[in-house]
C-alpha cells in the first residue's frame, strides 16, 4: 500500500497553516528566515551568487580612513616640497611645487580608482571595514565605473572629503556630507549617488557567522523529492534555529506538517533531521 503525500504548496498558494491558524506560502517562509539584507543573483551559468550590501556604518568607517590617508599624503607632500624649496632655492622650489600640486590633484580625485582597480575593489579603508565595491551584478567593478563613482564622491561628501577640505578650508566641514548620507540611508541597497550613476554597489567581503545547531544530529529520510528552493529553506531554518524562540521554531516547523505529519517539538526535530540529510550528515 503506497502512501500518497499531499502536494507541497507553490509560492502563490497559501495552503500551509500554522498552529495559530495563519496561512503561509513558500515566499512567506523564505522571507521569515532571511534576517539580513542579502541579495541572491543568478549568474549566466545558472549558479546563485549571494551578496550582502554594506550599510552606513562600515562605509562611514572606510570613508574616514581613506580621507585621513589622503589628507596625510597631501600634508607630507606639501612638507617635502617646502623642504626641497628651502634647500635648493626658489627655481627648484617652483618646479617641485608644480609637481606637488599635480600629485595632490591625482590623489584627491583618483585615489579610489587606483585601489579599486588594483585591489579587487578595495581601498585601504574598505579593507579595514571588510567591504569592497563591485558591479551591481556582483562582478568586478570596471575602470569607467570606478572613475564615475569617484568623480561624484565630492558631491556625495560635500565638505567632508579631502578635496572639499583643500578647496573650501575648515568651514567646508559644516555640511558633513549630507547628500551621500541621504542616499545611503534612503536608497535601495545603500547606494550613494555615485553608485547609482556608475551602477555599482558596496558589499561585505567577509561571510556572516552562523551558530551551528547542537541538537538533533541524526538525519531523517525525506519522504519525497524536494525542490532546490525547499532544500535551501530547510538549511536556512537549521542555520538560524538558534536565533529563534522555541515557539517560533515550532511555528515554522509546523508549516511542513503536510510533509512530516508532526507537531510541536517533534516537528522541529524532524525538520532539523531533514536538513542533516540534505547536508549529508551522519
Amino acid at each position: 500500500m503506497t502512501t500518497t503525500l499531499p502536494p507541497l504548496p507553490t509560492t502563490k498558494d497559501p495552503d500551509w497553516t500554522s498552529s495559530r491558524g495563519e496561512k503561509f506560502t513558500l515566499s512567506d517562509v523564505e522571507r521569515l528566515q532571511i534576517l539580513d539584507s542579502k541579495i541572491v543573483l543568478e549568474t549566466p551559468e545558472g549558479a546563485e551568487l549571494e551578496i550582502r550590501p554594506a550599510g552606513f556604518l562600515p562605509r562611514g568607517i572606510a570613508f574616514l580612513v581613506d580621507e585621513s590617508l589622503k589628507l596625510l599624503m597631501m600634508v607630507v607632500l606639501i612638507a617635502l616640497a617646502t623642504i626641497v624649496g628651502s634647500v635648493f632655492g626658489p627655481a627648484a622650489g617652483q618646479i617641485v611645487n608644480g609637481a606637488t600640486l599635480i600629485v595632490i590633484f591625482v590623489i584627491g580625485w583618483f585615489y579610489g580608482v587606483f585601489f579599486e582597480q588594483l585591489n579587487d575593489g578595495k581601498t585601504p579603508g574598505k579593507v579595514v571595514s571588510s567591504i569592497k565595491v563591485t558591479n551591481a551584478e556582483g562582478t568586478p567593478v570596471g575602470i569607467m565605473q570606478s572613475i564615475v563613482r569617484n568623480l561624484f564622491r565630492p558631491v556625495d561628501s560635500i565638505g567632508m572629503s579631502s578635496v572639499g577640505f583643500m578647496l573650501l578650508g575648515l568651514p567646508g566641514l559644516i555640511p558633513v556630507g549630507l547628500p551621500g548620507l541621504f542616499f545611503i540611508l534612503f536608497s535601495k541597497n545603500f547606494r550613494r549617488l555615485g553608485d547609482h550613476l556608475a551602477d555599482t554597489i558596496i558589499v561585505y567581503t567577509n561571510q556572516p557567522r552562523t551558530a551551528p545547531y547542537k541538537g538533533v544530529t541524526s538525519p531523517e529520510t525525506i519522504p519525497t523529492t524536494l525542490s532546490l528552493q525547499d532544500q535551501n529553506l530547510l538549511l536556512a531554518f537549521q542555520d538560524r534555529s538558534t536565533e529563534f524562540s522555541d515557539e517560533r521554531k515550532v511555528e515554522l516547523a509546523e508549516v511542513l506538517e503536510p510533509l512530516h505529519g508532526q507537531r510541536s517539538d517533534q516537528a522541529v526535530a524532524i525538520c532539523l533531521g531533514y536538513a542533516n540529510a540534505i547536508r549529508g550528515a551522519s
